[in-house]
């Protein structure tokens, strides 16, 4: 089931349906204990009974047959839109123009989608922050025809980003799984570097790697990262992310809206993979050990701004549905 049926499934069960049968169990008990008014000819627990039946056919055929209609119908939809994605995904996966083209639209939707969201900059700038979700996946790319890690050895810093991004931004992290390549990655993709050299790789062979195995390995909602909304951070893997400087020992990698994916080494602290999806949020350096975006990442249990938080919500990867 595509991810956002399943949380639309998930709602309808939660917000509609347990309700209603919380009810009719309610309602059945009170029925059971009803006293029999012989001078009604117990017509009164008749109609408690009648009202217990009719609620549990109309929710029957209200939720339950409207709930697989919606599910129906989100599929077919949403399959479609992943096709269209998929395809778009495919031309942004060409060397040189595809890069040039997927540079310009990510930073054409994050500024489209940030003006969209000013209002809730200001009500989360003021402390009005409704719950938000992000969806993260993981890609692991193959060389000489073996994955270079393990989806157990990123999941700490999966973990920690759900619970950092939770407790300090009521955002819920939706994880879409680990996918491993099928086809090895050139040299370009497995070894990344922060610096402008890496930004203009991703316009190379490594950049197309990166995209077309997104394509193929996240096809279910390839369509937000073309229209932007809710575009899932995929979080890839690399064996070791190019130093800076000679005396930098750099372990993740973000180009903030200029991509869609963050790059991070599996065997980094449990923190990096948080630090640089607040880097593909539009979150700088901070000079300040307990904060997330400390460049060393020094503290176990970090913390943000209030502004820094806000800045985060507002991001195009932050969405409500």
């Amino acid at each position: 089931m595509a991810t956002v049926c399943k949380e639309i499934h998930e709602w309808i069960e939660e917000q509609i349906e347990k309700p209603i049968e919380e009810w009719e169990n309610r309602q059945e008990q009170r029925c059971r204990e009803e006293p029999c008014n012989w001078w009604m000819l117990c017509l009164n627990k008749l109609f408690c009974w009648l009202v217990w039946v009719l609620v549990k056919v109309i929710r029957w055929v209200v939720v339950t047959v409207g709930k697989w209609v919606v599910r129906v119908v989100c599929e077919v939809v949403n399959l479609v839109l992943d096709v269209i994605g998929f395809v778009v995904g495919l031309i942004l996966s060409i060397p040189i123009i595809g890069g040039i083209i997927r540079t310009v639209l990510n930073w054409l939707t994050e500024i489209v989608w940030r003006i969209v969201g000013l209002i809730d900059l200001g009500l989360s700038l003021i402390g009005v922050r409704f719950e938000k979700r992000m969806y993260v996946g993981v890609i692991i790319p193959s060389r000489d025809g073996r994955p270079i890690t393990t989806e157990a050895q990123i999941l700490p810093q999966i973990d920690k980003a759900k619970e950092i991004y939770k407790n300090l931004c009521n955002i819920k992290i939706v994880y879409t799984g680990a996918c491993t390549a099928g086809t090895d990655a050139p040299d370009g993709a497995l070894e990344i570097g922060c610096d402008a050299s890496g930004f203009f790789s991703d316009w190379w062979l490594g950049g197309s790697y990166i995209e077309f195995v997104s394509a193929t390995c996240k096809f279910d909602g390839g369509w937000r990262r073309v229209l932007g909304y809710g575009a899932q951070i995929i979080v890839y893997c690399v064996p070791e992310v190019l130093p800076e400087t000679a005396t930098s020992d750099t372990v993740g990698c973000s180009f903030t809206s200029t991509h869609n994916y963050v790059v991070v080494e599996p065997t980094a602290s449990a923190s990096t993979a948080a630090h640089e999806i607040g880097h593909a949020c539009w979150l700088p350096h901070v000079d300040d050990s307990a904060n997330l975006m400390f460049p060393s990442l020094l503290s176990a249990n970090p913390t943000l701004t209030n502004g820094q938080i806000a800045l985060v919500r507002w991001s195009k990867h932050c969405v409500y549905f």
